[in-house]
């Protein structure tokens, strides 16, 4: 819809594959091909060109925060946005949500994954999360032949590891 009926009561009639826009005076304004839920496309006449410019200029803020993560979700981002166009800053957003929820370097592998079979979409990244194997734990070893015991950091540097009370070394 042109953006100078923002805000404005219109006429709206759709059929199986049409939506047709109209004014109160009943004069077609735009008609638009419909998409399945939570699709979206905007007629690039409908926007305006300063817009236009936000648009593109967040898209590549994304795409840099993306690349940040590291190098395969990177390369996965600006694939998905080159095959989706403007509507993959939904999945781009998406995307920099997941590093709230999962550790990067897991999302990282999950996106060298989606790399590899082509999955652009947010919920083919999600299902591999879902299914990469955890990550091994390690624990620490409190003592091997290459570490020092700690009293040999107290003969080092007295002053740093007395107890004030006793004046004695811990």
């Amino acid at each position: 819809m042109p953006p100078e009926y923002l805000g404005h009561e219109l006429w709206v009639r759709w059929e199986a594959r049409l939506v047709r826009i109209f004014d109160p005076a009943m004069n077609l304004i735009a008609v638009h091909a419909r998409h399945d839920s939570g699709g979206f496309r905007t007629d690039p006449a409908h926007i305006h060109t300063h817009k236009r410019r936000i648009i593109e200029r967040g898209a590549e803020w994304l795409l840099g925060r993306a690349s940040q993560v590291g190098q395969a979700t990177g390369g996965w981002a600006r694939a998905m946005y080159a095959q989706r166009g403007p509507a993959g800053i939904r999945v781009l957003q998406g995307l920099l949500s997941m590093i709230d929820d999962h550790p990067p370097a897991r999302v990282e592998r999950a996106c060298a994954r989606a790399l590899e079979f082509g999955a652009w979409r947010l919920r083919d990244l999600r299902a591999l999360l879902d299914t990469l194997p955890p990550q091994t734990q390690f624990s620490f070893v409190s003592e091997h032949p290459l570490i020092r015991p700690l009293a040999a950091y107290g003969e080092l540097s007295p002053d740093c590891f007395q107890d004030p009370d006793t004046s004695k070394i811990l």
